[in-house]
C-alpha cells in the first residue's frame, strides 16, 4: 500500500526480539481458541444471536469461499459498513484468511463520506445492510457505484437488491479456498479517522500492530479467556473494531455487542452475560453512573471499564465505583497508535482518575515543543508524540500527511496537548488546535471545560473559540444543561471567578444544546460547533 512509513528493519527487529511483536495474527487467535474451546460463546449479538468458536470458524470458512468468488485476494480491501452484529466479526475473519485488508466504516456514513473514502480506500468489495434505523443502502450504493469504477461487487445483507450479491448467496459460494498464508507484517485494517477533522485519512494497521496492542492490553489489565468484553461502541469504529470485537477474540473469550446505545439495555447485557471489561468513550460512563436502575442490578462481575477519548472528570471514578462496582481506568490513544498510555488497574485512585496513564510498555512517549525539535521537561504543556510497535504504518496514498505526522525518527506526532510529570504520567490538555488565541493570550478549551463541570448544572460541555473582529477569537461554551437547571453565561462566569480562573479565560459567548456532536470514540466535533456558530454570527463574531 502506498504511503507507508514502515520501521525500518533494525527497529522492527528489535521488537520482534523483544517479543512485542510476535509473529502472530488474528487467524492464530482464532485457531488457539477454537482448538482449545471449540463450543464455547464466541459472540452474543443483537436479535438473539449466539455463535461458538467452532461455528465462528466454520461461517469464516464459508464466507472466505463466497468473497474469494468475487475476486478478493492478498492484499485487496473490503469495505463493511454494518452494525454490530455476529456477522460483521465472521466477514473481518474471512477477509484475514485470504490476506486481505478489512475497511470498517460507521453505518451513519452517506455519499459524501462514502464517495471520497471508498475512491481513495480502493475497496474491491462493500458489504451493506439492506436497511439499518430507518435508512435504505442499496440505492445510495448504485448511485455512488457509477463513480467508483474498482468497486467489483456490493454484497446485501437482509434482502435482494437489483445488481447486487445477496448475502445469502455470499454464504452459498464453493469450498473454501486454504487459508493464504497471512504475514503479521501485512496490512489486516485500513481505518478512516472519523471526524475531528474535514477529511479523514486512511490509516493502515498490520497484524503486529492491532495484535501488540490487544495482547499487551490483555496483560497489562489481566484479561483472559473467561472474560466477556462488552462493546456498545460501532465496531465499524476503531475503538470497537480494536478494542472490542479484535480483544475479545485475541483473548479467546466472549463478545457481548450492543447495537442502539440505551444505558438500561447496556445494564441488563452487563447483568445477563456477565460482562467483565470495556473500553470506550467516557461518557458512555458517565451514562451508566447516573441510571437509578444500576442500583438494583447485579454487576459484581463487571471489573474494569476504561475510558478513552475525553479526561475521566474528577467526580466520575469514585460514583462509578460506588454505583456500579467498576474499576475507572484513564487511558490515551488514536486511531493512529489505538493505545498510547494507560493505567493498571492496581494505580492509586489519583493515577487512574487524575491522569490518562504512562506509556505503555515497550513505547515511550514525550512532550515537544511548538516546532517538534526539542522535548519539554515534566510539567510543562506540548504536544504529546510516541513511538513504538503500537504505531500504524501510515496513511494509505497520503504521502504528505504521512510525512507530517510520523516522523523518521519514529514518532508519531498526535496534535493532543499533554503535560508528562516525573513519574511517566501524562495529562491530556487538549488538541494543539483546541486553543483559543485571545488576543495573543492562549487559553486552554480543557482546562476551562473541567472546571465548568463541576457546575451542577452543567452535565457536558464543550469551550471552543469563535471568531471575534477585535480580539481574533473568544471561547464559547456549548452547554448541555443537567436537567432542567439551565444555567445561563453570567452564571458560568461567576462559578468560574470563584475558582480563581483568570478573566482572558472566561468564556464570554454560551449556547444551550440538547447533546454535542461526537465522534464514536467519544470525541467531540468542536469543528462543527464552530460552524454552527459563524452561520449564526457571520465570520466575525463581535461580541454579542
Amino acid at each position: 500500500m502506498i504511503g507507508a512509513a514502515l520501521p525500518d528493519e533494525a527497529t522492527a527487529q528489535g521488537w520482534r526480539e523483544a517479543g512485542w511483536w510476535a509473529g502472530v495474527t488474528i487467524l492464530d487467535a482464532l485457531a488457539e481458541a477454537v482448538r482449545r474451546t471449540p463450543g464455547k460463546t464466541a459472540v452474543v449479538a443483537p436479535g438473539g444471536v449466539s455463535m461458538t468458536y467452532a461455528e465462528l470458524d466454520a461461517e469464516a470458512g464459508r464466507l472466505a469461499a463466497g468473497l474469494a468468488a468475487l475476486g478478493v485476494g492478498p492484499g485487496d480491501v473490503v469495505a463493511l459498513q454494518l452494525p454490530n452484529c455476529a456477522e460483521f466479526v465472521c466477514l473481518h475473519l474471512a477477509i484475514s484468511r485470504l490476506g486481505a485488508v478489512t475497511n470498517p466504516l460507521l453505518p451513519n456514513y452517506r455519499a459524501k463520506e462514502l464517495g471520497y473514502i471508498l475512491r481513495h480506500g480502493g475497496a474491491k468489495v462493500a458489504v451493506i445492510p439492506a436497511r439499518h434505523r430507518g435508512f435504505d443502502y442499496p440505492p445510495m450504493y448504485a448511485a455512488l457505484a457509477a463513480g467508483l469504477p474498482g468497486l467489483r461487487a456490493v454484497v446485501v445483507m437482509g434482502s435482494e437488491a437489483p445488481g447486487m450479491v445477496g448475502f445469502a448467496d455470499l454464504r452459498a459460494g464453493a469450498a473454501a479456498p486454504p487459508p493464504a498464508r497471512v504475514d503479521s507484517g501485512e496490512i489486516t485494517a485500513l481505518i478512516f479517522t472519523s471526524g475531528t477533522e474535514s477529511t479523514p485519512k486512511g490509516v493502515m494497521h498490520s497484524h503486529d500492530t492491532t495484535m501488540y496492542a490487544t495482547r499487551t492490553m490483555a496483560r497489562l489489565i489481566g484479561l483472559g479467556a473467561d472474560d466477556v468484553v462488552w462493546m456498545p461502541s460501532p465496531i465499524a469504529h476503531g475503538n470497537g473494531f480494536l478494542w472490542g470485537m479484535r480483544q475479545a477474540l485475541t483473548i479467546g473469550g466472549t463478545l457481548a455487542l450492543q447495537d442502539a446505545w440505551d444505558p438500561e439495555e447496556a445494564l441488563r447485557l452487563i447483568e445477563t452475560h456477565r460482562c467483565t471489561f470495556t473500553l470506550c468513550a467516557t461518557p458512555f460512563a458517565a451514562m451508566l453512573v447516573e441510571q437509578p436502575s444500576a442500583a438494583s442490578r447485579d454487576l459484581a462481575c463487571f471489573r474494569i471499564f476504561a475510558t478513552a477519548g475525553a479526561p475521566i472528570p474528577r467526580h466520575l471514578g469514585p460514583l462509578a465505583r460506588e454505583r456500579i462496582g467498576c474499576t475507572l481506568i484513564g487511558m490515551w490513544g488514536m486511531t493512529e497508535c489505538f493505545v498510547g498510555t494507560a493505567s493498571p488497574p492496581d494505580d492509586p485512585d489519583e493515577r487512574l482518575w487524575g491522569t490518562d496513564g504512562r506509556a505503555m510498555p515497550g513505547t515511550e512517549v514525550a512532550i515537544f515543543d511548538e516546532d517538534r525539535q526539542r522535548i519539554l521537561p515534566p510539567g510543562e504543556v506540548g504536544e504529546l508524540a510516541t513511538r513504538g510497535p503500537h504505531v500504524a504504518l501510515g496513511y494509505l496514498n497520503d504521502p504528505e500527511r504521512t510525512l507530517q505526522t510520523f516522523t523518521p525518527g519514529g514518532w508519531l506526532f498526535t496534535g493532543d496537548l499533554a503535560t508528562l510529570d516525573a513519574a511517566g504520567y501524562i495529562r491530556i490538555a487538549g488538541r494543539r488546535k483546541d486553543i483559543i488565541n485571545r488576543g495573543g493570550l492562549k487559553v486552554s478549551a480543557s482546562e476551562v471545560e473541567e472546571m465548568l463541570l463541576l457546575h451542577p448544572a452543567v452535565r457536558e460541555v464543550a469551550v471552543v473559540g469563535v471568531p471575534d473582529d477585535r480580539l481574533g477569537e473568544k471561547g464559547c461554551a456549548f452547554v448541555v444543561p443537567r436537567g432542567d437547571a439551565a444555567p445561563d453565561l453570567a452564571e458560568l462566569v461567576r462559578h468560574l471567578e470563584a475558582r480563581g480562573v483568570a478573566k482572558y479565560k472566561l468564556p464570554e459567548h454560551m449556547r444551550l444544546v440538547p447533546g454535542l456532536p461526537m465522534t464514536p470514540s467519544g470525541k467531540v466535533q468542536k469543528f462543527m460547533l464552530r460552524e454552527s456558530f459563524t452561520r449564526e454570527h457571520g465570520q466575525a463574531g463581535g461580541s454579542a
